[in-house]
């Protein structure tokens, strides 16, 4: 289940976010979402082998090794 989180935001930038939203038809949480997917996703690319994402018991983990 997701859990939610409280994110503050200036002005400006939640005027765009809500804009972009309206746009195309989406809700401020789903762009949301979604840029923080791809934020993580380009961030595992450019740390890569350094981090990695685990299963530990039922949750996932983010492992980090150091560099030689």
């Amino acid at each position: 289940m997701p859990k939610k989180v409280l994110v503050a935001l200036p002005p400006g930038l939640l005027e765009q976010i809500d804009f972009v939203a309206q746009v195309e038809h989406r809700s401020r949480s789903d762009l949301i979402r979604e840029a923080l997917r791809r934020y993580a996703d380009s961030f595992k690319r450019s740390q890569s082998p350094k981090m990695s994402v685990s299963t530990v018991g039922n949750q996932k983990v983010a492992l980090l090794t150091e560099s030689d």
